[in-house]
């Protein structure tokens, strides 16, 4: 009997909550789930200069998500972190030293991510 498959691989896998998902959105759900990896990771780190506004906030560019989600286009990137924006549980700021740096930062309002999902039901 065969063990592996091509299909299948051996590194971690992209874990979605279902009920994430079905609040939000998959697309969504997927994006915010890598925010909130990329917080911990920073936050674990200790790096003060990504903490902001009492936050842990993180920074990619669009061309850098891409190579995250390389089965998405750059435009479903923006689409869908627009989306989290518009229902704002994604907070985004300009944090750059300069008039010239445009980079986004992001951070997630968990308060308001409880807040929703308390309030659907997802027993029906």
């Amino acid at each position: 009997m065969k063990t592996n498959s091509s299909l299948l691989i051996d590194e971690a896998p992209l874990f979605v909550p279902l009920d994430l998902a079905g609040a939000i959105g998959l697309n969504e759900a997927i994006i915010l789930q890598q925010i909130h990896f990329w917080i911990s990771v920073v936050e674990q780190e200790g790096d003060r200069s990504k903490f902001k506004d009492g936050r842990w906030w993180v920074y990619k560019t669009y061309a850098v998500w891409q190579r995250e989600f390389p089965w998405w286009s750059i435009q479903t990137i923006q689409r869908t972190i627009r989306s989290l924006e518009n229902i704002e549980l994604l907070l985004s700021e300009q944090y750059g030293l300069s008039d010239k740096d445009h980079t986004k930062w992001y951070t997630i309002d968990y308060d308001a991510l409880n807040n929703l999902l308390d309030q659907r039901d997802f027993n029906t």
